[in-house]
């Protein structure tokens, strides 16, 4: 029976990133970093049981999130309605 050859590269101890280091690198807690490997939501190693990180792999995993749009303004040509954006609880004092 033919063996299968699996070729996945290896990171570089350059590219290994512990929790300390991307927290920094993505300007996270690293409480939320401990919650999203838990989840499964961000790709990590276990390396002798300790959670690593493959800063190429984490790159490719923020290249496929979502972008942030900011919405578009409103000004008095529109003919939306600020306090339809806005809205206020009855009373006017």
């Amino acid at each position: 029976m033919k063996e299968i050859e699996h070729k996945q590269s290896l990171p570089s101890s350059d590219d290994v990133m512990n929790y300390k280091g991307l927290s920094a690198y993505l300007k996270l807690s690293q409480s939320s970093l401990r919650h999203k490997v838990i989840a499964g939501t961000i790709p990590s190693l276990k390396i002798d049981g300790a959670v690593r990180f493959s800063k190429t792999e984490i790159d490719e995993w923020l290249k496929g999130q979502k972008r942030y749009k900011e919405s578009k303004t409103v000004d008095s040509q529109t003919s939306e309605n600020k306090s339809d954006l806005f809205p206020v609880d009855g009373g006017e004092e």
